[in-house]
């Protein structure tokens, strides 16, 4: 289903359902092709690093959510969710299920075969993702803007984003990176955090000049 669909099944109030979409980063079905929602500067069968070239991929990640709620602001419920974090996860496709109307969930499913690295870290790497701010856990629902677990006790100051080095170099899709090109990831996301007006939400800077 592509984002024109799932746009349009927003638009309709009376659909009752829930699209959640299962992220992983690739087109993982038609051999780890890069897609939309693949990060900067990733390994994948179309943007393989080279000699000459060592980053193929230059475009960032496409962020789905947001777009859902500005082009579809009667939607009551839109959230991004980690399965590392189950019981949070399990309660927003909860809300999501029962709250009426088309729903929307973008989810963040590691992916073995595709980032290369062992099952066994699955979990960790779900943590990761959320706790270096990578993967910002949030929900709109009925309009208003929620962060939630470790993205709120970060925005709050209660805990200090892990650096994107611990989450990068455990997989081997960025291998290939050098510490200039984790520099750039890390001053991406800390740009997102410090700049934004709502962190992995809203782009737009907090001062304008």
């Amino acid at each position: 289903m592509g984002l024109s669909a799932i746009s349009a099944t927003m638009t309709h109030p009376d659909y009752n359902l829930l699209i959640l979409l299962y992220d992983n980063e690739t087109y993982a079905n038609t051999d780890i092709q890069i897609s939309g929602t693949s990060p900067y500067g990733v390994n994948t069968s179309f943007s393989t690093p080279g000699k000459v070239k060592r980053i193929m991929h230059h475009r960032w990640k496409k962020n789905v959510a947001p777009l859902i709620v500005a082009g579809h602001p009667t939607v009551k419920y839109v959230g991004t969710i980690s399965t590392s974090y189950p019981l949070q996860a399990m309660n927003s496709v909860r809300k999501a299920l029962s709250i009426g109307g088309p729903t929307f969930i973008h989810c963040l499913n590691p992916c073995p075969k595709g980032w290369d690295f062992d099952p066994a870290i699955a979990y960790e790497l779900g943590e990761l993702a959320v706790n270096t701010g990578i993967w910002p856990l949030y929900e709109v629902e009925n309009g208003k803007l929620s962060l939630y677990g470790k993205t709120e006790q970060i925005a709050k100051g209660k805990f200090k984003r892990l650096p994107v080095r611990d989450y990068l170099l455990r997989q081997g899709r960025f291998a290939h990176f050098t510490d200039e090109d984790i520099a750039y990831f890390q001053n991406k996301v800390d740009e997102m955090w410090e700049r934004w007006l709502v962190p992995g939400v809203i782009p737009l800077q907090k001062d304008l000049e």
